[in-house]
């Protein structure tokens, strides 16, 4: 069996600090995975009340649109200014000769 070799000091102290370093790099891998889950889940409510909001939108601009018809709206004022209805003109028929 062969002899048992010991490492100097200054060998055992660079092994640990590497050992070290390579625990701290898991840890904060494990940290920014986590992170990134929260992320993601923030994300998803957020798409989730973006498109919450462009219904509800619709939803007031259907509303507003039976109820005043087509114009647009000054929301610093609430001043509404119907779109101007075009002008009919009496279609002219052409008898058959």
């Amino acid at each position: 069996m062969a002899d048992a070799i010991k490492f100097t000091e200054d060998e055992l102290k660079s092994l640990q600090e590497l050992q070290g370093t390579y625990n701290s790099i898991t840890m904060s891998m494990g940290q920014l995975t986590l992170s990134r889950l929260s992320l993601d889940k923030q994300e998803e409510q957020l798409k989730t009340a973006l498109e919450d909001t462009r219904t509800k939108e619709n939803e007031l601009a259907k509303t507003l649109t039976d109820k005043y018809g087509k114009g647009s709206l000054d929301i610093s004022t609430g001043e509404f200014t119907p779109d101007p209805i075009p002008e009919t003109t009496p279609e002219v028929v052409e008898e058959a000769k």
